[in-house]
């Protein structure tokens, strides 16, 4: 296997041939919607009249009783439901109902070995993917076959895992049961009923499989043979995303595709019962949805008006002004000098050092906005020196230069002048031109008088072409400078910069263990990274979001939580509770329960897939919560926390605001200020010390996919009522400290020793 058709097929072949060949054996499309009655997917699934299991939705069909030593066939599904089921029903709409042997497939498929297969007759699983809406067992499900034998044999039903969240892939190497029921052709057509010997527990929001398996057919003088019970199809599927039925070929391309290819499918006779427990009303989940409003994809917080509370901004530019909890569209008045350019999100930082936070805005056109501290912002784009254009990439062809397309930016005071600098990673240009051709990143070094220069060469920037996503900053190895990480994306390595404390910067990130696993030169598609101690050791973790795709499996970067240990990164995500999900973005590490650790947020992009919410259990394992918490949010993009509404809980912005209904335990607020240098304190790390354990945060200038939390700092406390101390590391030397605080308070810690207290800046 060699690294260019790994790359060629990450990023675009995805499932062009496994559709062709499905859109190929359709004659109709039915024309069908998936609709859901409580219990299920509302984009997905449909149900009988509110579980109504009479007529076909329980069917009366003829079997042999378990043990009937006529037959010889035991079955092991042959039971009564419970009468509390509840039915959920995939629905097309199309009354065209095929089987392989029905309706074979037009084509055989030639792989890369040189291998013919004839799909019609190969090994096969297929199955329809049930998406619960809450904590529920599986009990059962009804299906019609067809192909059954002439006298009673035992047909197998599988359920199984989900794999990756899209709706059609499912683990078939560790099935979740295996049920039987003895069936002849007097049942073929027909709903057949299979209570599972032992129900399957769902704890929250995701897909179970049920469906089929197949052997390969045989063939004799004739033709094949098709002497195997197979599930009928109806000749419906989804045109896109959300998919709610797929199909695998064990024997296409193993070698390539994880299990063999996998794809979208037409919708299985298969309908799932289920009995919801343990349900929670929304009103009564740890985070609500503020109705009617909707951010960008990406967001970032600031208090861009000196009020004490953060305000945001998001893609456009678009800012809001937060007046008591409440956001306030207010980009006319700010912006009324008007932009050269638009935004697609970006970060705050106060680059003159005027007490003001500025604004960089990225994107096929940057932007960079001072703060004239009156609440308007001046467009100095031009005047700052901070170009995008890059004459070694000619995307289009016409031998003029382009401006390189950011998708991460991060300030940092990389040199120690007191000046934060800025570091953009560039992403990529597609045409017909030229396919997908890189960017170099950019360090925009600060001079001090409202202008910067590109100083990427002489501080060590890699002068590698990689499709930049996210810049994440911190202090990681609490040396008192500012670290740089870099998420690349198209399986190039990622960038980890050390800062050797004089303004040069390394990347470590082979030594460190971070730039993602080398599989013939390709690596992973790091998409958005967070710092946060997670284990409470007192150093920096790593959470990296990743997109991998579950056909190339073997070979992809999953999301991981990195722990760090004395400079060195290890990826336990695995061990620590990291579900696996295909299309991971921004993760966002808070303390949304107020309990003293950081709990984790990870966005999924692609239309259907669900947000994860992981409880933190205090030694950086973590439990996923997406139910109990009512954070989830679809298509998720950029995503950052911070308290609103000044309540003492943090609240989360992802697409929707996310407002905490009140978390127990008390907690502290510290907000550290540069005086004269650096003033909005980027690369600060922030410790709090109390009840006997030690925590610590960074002050980031970015984080995730340009996204941006608060430069306020949330602690939890649990039950402790008082903080022993809050110590503030400042960049490059100065440690401030303050014992004996009380809890259930902000406080303000400048780097000239004052302290203060309250919501509102003391000065």
């Amino acid at each position: 296997m060699t690294p260019e058709p790994i790359r060629s097929l990450a990023r675009g072949a995805r499932w062009v041939a496994a559709l062709a060949l499905v859109a190929a054996c359709s004659s109709d499309d039915g024309g069908g919607d998936a609709t859901v009655d409580a219990g299920a997917d509302p984009d997905a699934m449909a149900t009988d009249d509110a579980g109504d299991t009479s007529s076909d939705a329980a069917s009366d069909t003829t079997a042999v009783d378990a043990g009937d030593a006529a037959s010889g066939c035991i079955e092991t599904a042959g039971g009564a439901l419970p009468d509390d089921v509840e039915w959920i029903v995939l629905d097309g709409n199309s009354d065209q109902l095929l089987s392989f042997h029905m309706r074979p497939l037009n084509d055989a498929v030639a792989t890369d070995t040189g291998l013919v297969l004839d799909l019609n007759a190969v090994e096969v699983f297929g199955g329809n993917g049930f998406k619960l809406d809450g904590p529920a067992d599986v009990v059962g499900a009804e299906v019609r076959w067809a192909n059954l034998p002439s006298d009673p044999a035992p047909v197998e039903l599988t359920a199984w895992p989900d794999f990756s969240s899209d709706g059609f892939a499912f683990d078939v190497e560790n099935p979740l049961g295996t049920y039987t029921r003895c069936l002849d052709s007097s049942s073929e057509g027909e709903w057949v009923s299979y209570a599972f010997d032992a129900p399957i527990p769902v704890e929250q929001p995701l897909h179970v499989f049920v469906g089929y398996h197949r052997d390969e057919v045989q063939q004799d003088e004739d033709g094949w043979v098709y002497d195997a019970p197979e599930l009928l199809f109806e000749n419906w599927q989804p045109e896109e995303e959300p998919y709610h039925a797929g199909i695998r070929w064990p024997a296409w391309e193993p070698e390539r595709f994880y299990g063999g290819q996998v794809s979208p499918w037409y919708t299985w006779q298969v309908r799932l019962a289920v009995v919801p427990r343990d349900r929670i009303a929304e009103s009564e989940r740890g985070f609500e949805a503020r109705e009617g409003f909707r951010a960008g994809s990406r967001v970032a917080w600031g208090d861009y008006d000196n009020d004490g509370d953060d305000d945001l901004m998001t893609n456009g530019p678009r800012l809001y002004r937060n007046d008591d909890g409440e956001l306030v569209d207010v980009t006319d008045t700010a912006f009324a000098a008007g932009l050269s350019g638009g935004s697609g999100g970006g970060v705050w930082g106060d680059y003159d050092n005027d007490g003001c936070l500025d604004y960089f805005g990225q994107g096929r056109r940057d932007l960079l906005l001072h703060n004239a501290c009156d609440g308007t912002f001046v467009d100095v784009t031009d005047a700052s020196g901070i170009s995008d254009l890059q004459g070694d990439r000619d995307c289009d062809g016409d031998g003029v230069d382009e401006p390189s397309p950011t998708e991460g930016a991060g300030w940092a005071d990389v040199d120690g002048d007191g000046f934060i600098d800025l570091y953009l990673a560039n992403y990529e240009c597609s045409s017909e031109f030229d396919f997908y051709q890189n960017y170099r990143d950019r360090l925009f070094c600060n001079q001090g008088d409202g202008t910067f220069v590109d100083c990427g060469d002489e501080v060590g920037i890699s002068d590698a072409h990689h499709a930049g996503r996210g810049v994440t900053v911190a202090d990681y190895d609490a040396d008192g400078d500012t670290d740089i990480f870099v998420s690349n994306y198209r399986l190039d390595p990622n960038f980890f910069y050390e800062n050797d404390g004089r303004g040069g910067l390394e990347d470590v990130a082979r030594e460190a263990g971070v730039q993602g696993v080398e599989i013939s030169g390709a690596f992973g598609h790091t998409i958005g990274s967070v710092f946060g101690d997670i284990d409470l050791d007192g150093d920096l973790d790593l959470v990296q979001a990743n997109l991998a795709h579950p056909f190339y499996y073997q070979f992809s970067d999953l999301s991981g939580v990195f722990v760090q240990d004395r400079g060195v990164f290890v990826d336990e995500g695995a061990q620590r509770g990291l579900y696996y999900r295909e299309t991971a973005s921004n993760p966002t590490l808070f303390d949304a329960d107020n309990d003293g650790d950081l709990d984790l947020f990870v966005t999924n992009v692609y239309r259907g897939r669900d947000s994860d919410f992981y409880e933190n259990d205090g030694t950086g394992h973590f439990t996923l919560r997406n139910y109990e918490s009512g954070l989830v949010v679809q298509n998720g993009w950029g995503g950052a926390a911070a308290d609103v509404d000044s309540d003492g809980d943090m609240d989360l912005v992802a697409y929707e605001l996310f407002e905490n209904r009140g978390a127990d335990g008390h907690w502290v607020q510290v907000r550290a200020v540069g005086v004269g240098t650096n003033v909005s304190a980027i690369g600060a790390i922030v410790e709090v010390e109390a009840g006997g354990v030690t925590t610590l945060q960074p002050v980031g200038g970015a984080s995730g996919t340009s996204s941006q939390d608060s430069f306020t700092r949330h602690f939890g406390l649990g039950d402790t009522t008082t903080v022993d101390a809050i110590r503030v590391r400042f960049p490059y030397g100065d440690v401030v400290e303050v014992t004996d605080v009380d809890a259930d308070q902000r406080v303000w810690i400048y780097s000239d020793g004052e302290v203060g207290y309250g919501l509102a800046p003391p000065r």
